[in-house]
């Protein structure tokens, strides 16, 4: 169970007007009466569509690259180092590999 309320669309709709009309977290949180912790998380969080970023390194290659990779090595019977040739990019023995 939360320990404080839910935040209404109202209310979020609120905070985001206040803040376009230049208005300080301090201005805001003393006209709504919220805590200011809750003004910066409505003012920061991103939209719900938005997908939330990943830990850890980039991948290189897309799906795409993927199965065109797994194509070259399995039906064409490529090297590694023929693949890594016939791609722009700079991919490792062991992408290939896996």
């Amino acid at each position: 169970m939360p320990k404080a309320s839910q935040v209404s669309n109202e209310e979020v709709s609120k905070i985001l007007h206040l803040k376009l009309l230049c208005k300080t977290v301090k201005e805001i949180l003393k006209l709504l009466n919220r805590s200011e912790s809750m003004i910066y998380r409505v003012l920061t969080r991103k939209t719900p569509n938005e997908p939330k970023s990943r830990s850890g390194r980039p991948r290189v290659t897309d799906i795409r690259s993927d199965r065109r990779i797994q194509r070259m090595a399995f039906s064409q019977k490529m090297s590694v180092r023929e693949i890594t040739g016939a791609y722009s990019l700079q991919i490792s023995k062991n992408t290939v590999n896996r």
